[in-house]
């Protein structure tokens, strides 16, 4: 549940991840997606650790900059409702493979806002107000 997620948290951290996709976005299906590890390049964690009994997780906010100009903004309930919803998912769909989430494992909640391209000399910055903010350029 929700719940049991949420307690199993230690700590919520503001991330960025990078795309890298491999195969042309034009006419991508699922399989692609999935072929190409979901197009997973990098991710990138900010410094502000928060347990989910310190903040209200839904209403984390993003306001996502490149070159210093907004790009995409975005409030994490747009993730499931709750960020630890697709925790939970996951957590469900391991157990029924008789696997199971580790402790100290590092987990994507999932973005909520749409993917921004960058090219080389690009500086992107997302402020995620009391969870701090993340600043990056690409070389």
């Amino acid at each position: 549940t929700l719940e049991d997620a949420l307690a199993a948290i230690d700590y919520a951290v503001p991330a960025l991840e990078v795309l890298n996709s491999h195969i042309e976005l034009e006419g991508r299906t699922i399989v692609d997606t999935i072929s190409d590890n979901a197009a997973y390049g990098a991710m990138v964690l900010g410094d502000v650790r928060m347990h989910p009994d310190e903040i209200d997780l839904r209403w984390v906010p993003g306001v996502l900059s490149r070159n210093g100009e907004i790009e995409e903004t975005g409030v994490a309930a747009g993730v499931l409702g709750h960020p630890a919803t697709g925790v939970a998912w996951l957590a469900n769909k391991f157990h029924q493979h008789g696997q199971r989430l580790e402790a100290g494992e590092l987990i994507l909640a999932g973005s909520f806002t749409r993917p921004m391209w960058v090219q080389r000399g690009d500086t992107v910055l997302c402020d995620y107000r009391e969870m701090g903010t993340i600043e990056c350029r690409f070389v």
